[in-house]
């Protein structure tokens, strides 16, 4: 189970069974499930086997849902996992732990995302140690390009992917730390 973290305005929870309803309406929504589930949808029984799968990971690995803070309604999730298919196309990727943000869309353009990330990136190389974290993005999907950049990111490679070609990144402490210097 991951801990609670506060970042200046958001609320980031460990996730429960009880945000299930509030991530499967956010995840099956078609300008978030466009990349992130490579626009397939995501029925509640989909969503309740993912919440499942992260749930049950260890080593502080899991997801956060996210609120604004003062407010119980969920506007979206990020977490800290074990690289996932991205790995069978770009096997340097395995064994990697990687960042997932999602965000409703009527939150996006409001830098939540790099604040919900930035903190859970700290807690990845703080409390976690972690030597290094990976990010995948789909090309197309652009705004995940320049949330990982300005998070530190330093792209890796290219290759393909499910549904479109991938990016691939790294992130160490100490190039984390320099990204506001």
């Amino acid at each position: 189970m991951v801990p609670d973290l506060l970042t200046g305005r958001l609320s980031l929870r460990a996730a429960s069974p009880d945000d299930l309803d509030a991530l499967q309406r956010i995840w099956d929504d078609p300008a978030v499930r466009r990349f992130l589930f490579d626009d397939e949808p995501v029925p509640r029984d989909r969503a309740a086997a993912v919440l499942a799968d992260v749930l049950a990971l260890s080593d502080g690995l899991g997801l956060w849902s996210v609120r604004l803070m003062g407010s119980d309604k969920v506007i979206g999730c990020v977490g800290l996992l074990p690289t996932g298919a991205a790995s069978a196309y770009a096997p340097g990727l395995a064994g990697a732990v990687e960042p997932l943000a999602a965000l409703a869309p009527d939150v996006w353009e409001q830098g939540y995302a790099t604040e919900a990330l930035a903190q859970v990136l700290a807690y990845a190389f703080g409390p976690l140690r972690l030597a290094s974290v990976a990010a995948v993005h789909d090309i197309p999907n652009h705004a995940s390009g320049r949330l990982v950049r300005r998070l530190g990111f330093v792209a890796t490679g290219e290759c393909d992917g499910p549904a479109h070609r991938l990016r691939t990144y790294r992130l160490t402490p100490d190039a984390f730390a320099r990204r506001d210097a």
